[in-house]
């Protein structure tokens, strides 16, 4: 089971991108925010658009990055947005791990 909820609207992608605090890295960008009262679970969503790569590259790069949340998540709460950006498509796992961990320390 997943140690986060995943965000649905986009009108909650918005307000993270809006009111959150940025950390960019080479790979990623992360927004993250404190988790509102009402969240038992950390809330997170990815984004990984088309100048990553193709589906196929972009899917990898999305399951990585869950793969990673779903172990940093586990003793934090928190509202967090990850931008894939392009160099993530050619980044191995610890290394898109090092920068999501740095983000969110």
């Amino acid at each position: 089971m997943r140690r986060y909820a995943g965000l649905r609207r986009s009108a909650d992608f918005a307000r993270l991108r809006q009111r959150g605090r940025r950390v960019a890295s080479s790979a990623l960008t992360v927004y993250r925010a404190e988790p509102f009262a009402r969240d038992r679970l950390s809330v997170a969503g990815i984004t990984v658009g088309k100048p990553v790569g193709k589906a196929v590259v972009r899917n990898l790069v999305r399951r990585r990055v869950a793969a990673i949340l779903h172990e940093a998540l586990a003793e934090r709460r928190l509202r967090v947005l990850v931008v894939a950006r392009p160099a993530a498509a050619e980044a191995s796992f610890d290394q898109l791990r090092r920068e999501l961990e740095r983000a969110l320390a």
